[in-house]
């Protein structure tokens, strides 16, 4: 895994792209009804679409990543306790990486009467088998994400000898010392 390529987005530039892909949507004249937010990776690309929007967010939890490895099948932890039944909804992740959680959250909402589903995801990979709706960037890196510092940091010191290796591999990355600190 050392060979892994990185790429760390800032809480800046994920705002940025977020609202770049909420204009595709205005732009298109697409309204959406409701916004669920695949949990957690979508929840902060969902707020930040439901301020410029003016949209509610739901969420759906949907597993499937561990140690920067796709680990299964994605499965559903948490369903919304509505059915949007009539509605346009958008699902929202942070990232369309092989497609398969977005193919999953697609197949659990056809089963419900909606007016229609779109997705959306501010990051996309190229090998994925699902294109979003709407997108902002293509990066074939891993995504560090400005909310994964714990997570990040973790694997990195299962990946690296040392605390000075995995403090030096973070930092080249694109951690700030600020953000080491805890």
């Amino acid at each position: 895994m050392p060979n892994l390529t990185f790429h760390k987005i800032s809480w800046e530039q994920l705002a940025k792209d977020c609202l770049i892909a909420a204009r595709k949507i205005s732009d298109a004249g697409t309204t959406i009804d409701k916004i669920v937010a695949i949990s957690r990776g979508g929840l902060v690309p969902a707020r930040i679409l439901s301020d410029v929007l003016s949209v509610p967010i739901s969420h759906i939890t949907i597993s499937s990543y561990s140690n920067f490895k796709q680990e299964k099948e994605p499965f559903i932890d948490e369903v919304p306790a509505k059915t949007f039944t009539g509605e346009t909804i958008l699902i929202v992740d942070e990232v369309c990486d092989t497609g398969k959680t977005f193919e999953r959250a697609l197949s659990y909402f056809q089963n419900f009467s909606l007016k229609k589903i779109y997705t959306l995801a501010p990051y996309t990979k190229s090998h994925r088998t699902h294109d979003p709706d709407f997108s902002s960037v293509n990066i074939d890196s891993w995504i560090v994400f400005p909310y994964d510092i714990r997570e990040t940091t973790e694997v990195f010191q299962k990946m690296y000898k040392n605390k000075a290796e995995v403090r030096e591999k973070l930092l080249e990355v694109g951690f700030k010392e600020w953000e080491l600190e805890l």
